[in-house]
């Protein structure tokens, strides 16, 4: 069977039903145009760094997902930190670079390995990565779909430390 499949012989495989999150990624900052995390995810695109453009609420360029992995990501492309710009690169399924802790209660996106936190830099309309402040509202964001009760059976059965908060 097809589960069999993806369990055995394709574990790496990506399952969009398996996301604890879809939809815009939406900036919580206070008395501003609500702008979303957004691109095309084209591969002419990987490399460069991720837009950010006022919200829209018809998917496309800000559809996301973040997966249980810890994951945001759009088809094979996923949001990629090494150290200067947010970009987009190809899944590679191994953490790193691509594992990103979401808090649904601070709406803080952490970078699992610097430690630094997605902020909507106002100035160049872009994103930046930060020291984390929860009080920082051009940190908070908001997933659109969040499943909380998804990413507490993931939290819970995982043997790895979880990307979910």
């Amino acid at each position: 069977p097809f589960s069999y499949i993806v369990k055995e012989i394709y574990p790496e495989l990506f399952i969009p039903g398996e996301a604890i999150a879809y939809g815009e990624i939406r900036n919580d900052a206070e008395g501003h145009i609500k702008m979303c995390v957004d691109s095309s995810a084209r591969k002419s695109d990987y490399h460069k760094p991720l837009g950010l453009y006022p919200c829209h609420g018809s998917g496309g360029n800000q559809y996301w997902l973040l997966s249980r992995e810890g994951e945001i990501r759009r088809d094979e492309a996923c949001v990629d930190y090494a150290g200067k710009d947010v970009v987009l690169f190809p899944c590679h399924g191994s953490g790193g670079n691509q594992l990103w802790i979401y808090d649904n209660k601070t709406q803080l996106i952490r970078h699992g390995t610097s430690g630094r936190c997605m902020e909507y830099n106002r100035v160049r309309i872009r994103l930046k990565m930060s020291d984390c402040d929860p009080n920082n509202d051009a940190q908070r964001w908001i997933f659109q779909n969040f499943n909380a009760t998804l990413a507490a059976i993931y939290r819970t059965s995982s043997s790895q430390p979880t990307p979910l908060v």
